[in-house]
């Protein structure tokens, strides 16, 4: 657990206040359409967001939450203001999270002993996800997976291939030959 990207002073708390689960790979915690009103901490495993093209119905990775990387998941544009959710969330391997209802969370993050220090993860990994995106409009493929190597290699080494193929918009085929080439 020394591999948790998440304050530490916040995860006894969220012992206290969730409920650890192991879930079973490829499990949908939250659906297209759900009322979000939980938030996952990610102890072992992973769990990935993904969105369906309502025209074609193709999958598209869009988010992935590891020990490593970004721990706290859920799907944020329907969590805060209390809107269905467009996405999906679920797990890529066996996973180990703490499941917290929104109304723990919103009494936690008003604590003053935790609030700067959750003020300031939020920020960071809002911060980190932002710059992602930006790499991800902006490099090939290549290029891309230089920067996901260099900034962020906890990624790909334990997310399936097939979701970063997904995510940089390629074969997993492609991108084990991408893997050759650095």
């Amino acid at each position: 657990m020394d591999d948790i990207d998440f304050p530490k002073e916040l995860i006894a708390e969220f012992r206290s206040r969730g409920l650890e689960k192991n879930i079973k790979s490829h499990i949908y915690l939250i659906n297209k359409g759900d009322w979000v009103k939980k938030v996952y901490l990610v102890l072992k495993g992973g769990l990935v967001v993904t969105y369906i093209n309502p025209k074609n119905g193709d999958e598209k990775a869009i988010n992935f939450f590891i020990p490593g990387f970004h721990a706290l998941a859920t799907i944020c544009n329907a969590f805060l203001p209390g809107e269905s959710s467009q996405y999906y969330l679920k797990t890529f391997t066996n996973t180990n999270v703490i499941e917290m209802d929104k109304s723990e969370l919103d009494q936690l993050i008003c604590m003053p002993e935790y609030a700067n220090v959750f003020h300031q993860y939020s920020i960071r990994t809002l911060m980190e996800k932002n710059a992602m995106r930006t790499m991800l409009i902006s490099l090939d493929s290549l290029e891309m997976l230089q920067y996901l190597k260099q900034k962020y290699p906890q990624l790909l080494n334990e997310v399936p291939s097939k979701y970063i193929a997904n995510y940089l918009g390629i074969t997993p085929q492609w991108l084990s030959k991408l893997k050759h080439e650095l």
